[in-house]
């Protein structure tokens, strides 16, 4: 294996982390992953270049010493490669790569620059989390990201980036098709006090924090049994052993029957950012314009929202639907 420059960006992240776990949620990788880049990293190194404890990691001499050297070459290869897709674009050539947030905005938002865009060469990669995706903006590692946040959580973003907001959406409950609530048109969030919830395994401030504190509101607090992918969950809430949060527009799930939760406690922003450098600086406008009309589109595909559209219109005042 040859050294590569993401080989030092593997290593700054550790290095700047101070943990393995929370490098690879920045870099959007599994644990057991890094850990055995990291080990490869070494192997070709020729020695270890950091200290495992129960702390986290700290460098060896060995590893001090390249990442001085990592750091101060990175930015060279950074600019280089910023330069190149600026001449790229200049020459007809546009690249856009796209960091998601693990939202259905994403289908959107391919679905809109292949129809803003159409010759561009578009490339997306799903995050676990959002956490990495405003870093790497900011760095012009990506050109555009789909983004979410809550109440009270709301994101600004990084200098060199521009953030536009799409439309907010309510949070929906997953049941069992045969729950005793899922017979009804919209759901008590207090008469769910009693219930096991399912959430994903890596959950950001914003929507913990936003989740608790409706829940706290209505006087109880969730028990959380399960913290589980969507596959899993989903599983688990058709056989009717837990329930879990959904966006409004998911698609039909079998056996799981939403159900909007009343008085809309729960809720969230679909936002897109892209580098105020970039080749989706010029298109700003149309993006957003686009993006919105897409959502709205694909939105009234998920009966449970349109009928929810029809009591309540859209949270975002202002904003006009066609039913």
């Amino acid at each position: 294996m040859e050294l590569e420059v993401r080989h030092l960006r593997v290593l700054c992240a550790i290095a700047d982390s101070g943990s393995i776990s929370r490098a690879a949620a920045a870099l959007g990788m599994s644990q057991p992953a890094l850990a055995a880049q990291l080990q490869r990293i070494e192997r070709r190194i020729g020695g270890p270049l950091f200290e495992r404890g129960p702390d986290g990691v700290t460098a060896t001499p060995l590893g001090a010493w390249l990442l001085v050297r990592s750091r101060s070459l990175l930015p060279a290869f950074e600019e280089l490669e910023r330069d190149t897709l600026r001449r790229a674009e200049a020459a007809g050539h546009a690249r856009i790569r796209v960091g998601c947030a693990p939202t259905r905005l994403a289908i959107y938002v391919a679905k809109s620059l292949r129809t803003l865009l159409p010759d561009a060469d578009v490339s997306l990669r799903t995050e676990q989390s959002l956490d990495p995706l405003p870093g790497l903006l900011a760095a012009e590692r990506i050109e555009l990201a789909t983004l979410d946040d809550y109440p009270g959580h709301e994101l600004s973003p990084p200098r060199g980036a521009v953030y536009g907001v799409i439309a907010t959406e309510p949070l929906f409950v997953g049941l069992a098709h045969d729950h005793p609530l899922a017979g009804q048109d919209e759901v008590e969030l207090a008469d769910l006090a009693d219930a096991d919830w399912a959430l994903p395994p890596v959950i950001e401030a914003g929507p913990r924090e936003h989740f608790w504190a409706a829940c706290a509101e209505r006087g109880f607090e969730p028990r959380m049994s399960y913290g589980v992918n969507l596959d899993v969950a989903l599983d688990l809430i058709s056989e009717g052993r837990c329930i879990g949060l959904f966006q409004a527009t998911a698609p039909a799930r079998g056996r799981v029957t939403l159900r909007p939760l009343s008085g809309t406690p729960l809720r969230f922003r679909h936002l897109v950012g892209w580098s105020a450098r970039g080749p989706l600086a010029a298109h700003a406008a149309d993006l957003v314009h686009t993006v919105t009309k897409t959502y709205w589109s694909e939105s009234m595909r998920a009966p449970v929202y349109r009928a929810w559209l029809k009591r309540h219109g859209p949270l975002d005042h202002g904003h006009s639907v066609t039913l």
